[in-house]
């Protein structure tokens, strides 16, 4: 299912790139990192990554230096319930871009509650260039 979901971006992100004026067009292929995580914080799928669990609710992914070549645009997806039905966001970028490594917060809230919570998730991150 990962690799499907990979696919499918990279499928999209090489349609976009095609695009007149596209930034892409002229000369990169798009990096794409993906991966899924477990409630407590463990790599679930994917690799190339490492992640914490910092407290309930709060993970923070790291994808080590030199994969990246600039910020990646990040979009998180709960995967399952734990309780309240789970809102996941792609908190506070900790370090970022110039080929150095990239860390990003994660925060998964309750929606009915706003609470943090524990909660399964999926990940995809693509270079912006």
């Amino acid at each position: 299912m990962l690799n499907k979901l990979i696919a499918a971006v990279s499928a999209t992100l090489v349609l976009a790139s095609l695009a007149p004026g596209s930034a892409l067009a002229a000369h990169r292929t798009p990096v794409a990192k993906a991966g899924a995580v477990g409630a407590g914080g463990q790599v679930a799928a994917g690799s190339g990554y490492s992640i914490s669990h910092d407290g309930t609710g709060a993970y923070t992914i790291d994808v080590p230096a030199g994969f990246f070549h600039s910020c990646p645009a990040v979009m998180v997806t709960p995967a399952g319930g734990n309780g309240d039905v789970p809102i996941a966001n792609d908190y506070n970028y900790i370090s970022c871009g110039n080929h150095g490594e990239v860390k990003i917060q994660i925060r998964i809230v309750g929606r009915s509650s706003g609470n943090l919570q524990d909660n399964a998730f999926h990940f995809v991150m693509v270079d912006t260039y």
